[in-house]
């Protein structure tokens, strides 16, 4: 392919991605949103040591990969813990701009801070006054470093005092008044005509969740929040989904509707079907998606809290749906491997398979372990310029760290690579 036709097919992914298959379709056209993240540019996320966690993060940039497979975009981890609207060890709020925000010329800035700016006491109007202050500044020194990027000002996760006893009482107030103030000021900053402000919410999403999993799940609702202020990979996922919700990411995986009377396709989005064929016991057919579903650990207990507690599924959609389909229980099988079992009922309406162990979900899981590997890196390059003295040979050690980031993302746009698939519905119960 050369680069005209590759700009041609990258033109008209982003058209499908942003407003579906039927392009054609001017109404289509006015009432979708587009994601807010474009090609060859950068991500800053800046905030303290919940961003230093490198979760919510990685998965943000997971949803993204997966999802948006042509694009680059270039994720920065500006997390620093125990960081403040006014900075911390790592530097004051304005040397950290300078640092660790302006010299990456982002399209794209994410401020996520709060958790430390009550100092761990109750309620103060003067601690309180006190973050406002500092992150209205922070807001001005970003506005004036990066003038051209896009602000996403995000509602801090809770304290939880929900599924713990606490170390700090009522501290989950004074971050519920943090997230608050948030809301006030990126209202303020909002205007008609200017949408280069945008206001993610992480607080009520986990605080929900607390409450959900302490309900139903109470074994493990503690695991949310782990220590009451750094939340668990499963809170991240909800996280992650809140931010990539107010980017407007695209929730559609791939889908497919069959009918299985007469062995045609009758819809298809995002996908590629071919040797489509009736069977003795069902349908049989080769699938090769676009995209790959998000990189869910099935192994991990949490995993169906999180999708019961969260709207993750719903921007998480691999939809497969048959009609004329004979009543009784299908078994599902990709590349000979049992998935799971449906009843007619079930598949006339559509079943979502991102939520079980297929191979899809592994390809992706093989992306997830990868990026782990980056992240560390990227952490390791962030102390060294960050906290770390600097000396004759750091320039050296960061470039040695930088090469070696590259390196993974080359390796994690090969692992990308739709692959075919070969997908069998049987049926086991006739009825």
């Amino acid at each position: 392919m050369n680069i005209h036709d590759w700009n041609d097919a990258m033109k008209l992914y982003l058209l499908r991605r942003c407003f579906g298959s039927a392009i054609v379709l001017t109404s289509m056209f006015a009432s979708a949103q587009q994601f807010a993240l474009t090609d060859n540019t950068t991500v800053v996320l800046y905030g303290d040591s919940i961003t230093a966690q490198r979760l919510y993060t990685r998965f943000a940039e997971e949803f993204v990969l997966t999802r948006y497979p042509l694009l680059h975009i270039h994720f920065v981890n500006a997390g620093v813990p125990g960081d403040t609207t006014y900075g911390g060890y790592a530097g004051a709020m304005a040397e950290r701009v300078n640092r660790d925000v302006a010299p990456f010329h982002p399209a794209m800035i994410t401020v996520m801070l709060g958790m430390n700016d009550g100092g761990y006491v109750p309620e103060s109007p003067k601690m309180d006054a006190l973050f406002q202050t500092g992150y209205k500044a922070l807001l001005a020194a970003l506005q004036e470093s990066s003038p051209e990027a896009a602000i996403t000002l995000i509602r801090p996760s809770p304290y939880d005092e929900i599924t713990h006893g606490t170390d700090f009482p009522r501290y989950s107030q004074v971050i519920r008044q943090n997230a608050d103030d948030v809301s006030a000021m990126a209202a303020q900053m909002q205007t008609p005509s200017d949408h280069a402000v945008t206001l993610v919410d992480f607080y009520s999403p986990l605080v929900n969740a607390l409450q959900q999993s302490k309900a139903q799940y109470p074994q493990l609702a503690a695991l949310m929040v782990p220590d009451r202020i750094h939340p668990g990979e499963a809170a991240h996922w909800i996280m992650a989904a809140a931010l990539l919700s107010a980017w407007h990411v695209d929730p559609v995986v791939s889908r497919v509707a069959f009918n299985a009377g007469a062995a045609e396709v009758t819809q298809k989005d995002r996908t590629t079907i071919t040797g489509l064929q009736k069977t003795s016991t069902g349908l049989r057919w080769t699938q090769t998606d676009d995209d790959l579903p998000l990189p869910l650990d099935f192994d991990n207990a949490m995993t169906p809290v999180l999708l019961a507690t969260s709207n993750l599924a719903s921007l998480d959609q691999q939809i497969l749906r048959f009609s004329n389909l004979a009543n009784g229980v299908y078994e599902l099988l990709i590349d000979g491997k049992p998935i799971a079992t449906f009843t007619a009922a079930q598949l006339r309406t559509g079943v979502n398979i991102a939520l079980y162990r297929t191979p899809m979900v592994e390809q992706a899981r093989g992306i997830d372990w990868f990026e782990q590997r980056r992240a560390t890196l990227d952490q390791a390059a962030f102390i060294l310029s960050a906290e770390v003295k600097q000396g004759s040979g750091s320039a050296s050690a960061e470039d040695t760290l930088k090469q070696a980031q590259a390196e993974l993302e080359e390796t994690v746009r090969t692992k990308l690579a739709p692959k075919p698939h070969n997908f069998e519905l049987r049926i086991t119960t006739p009825n």
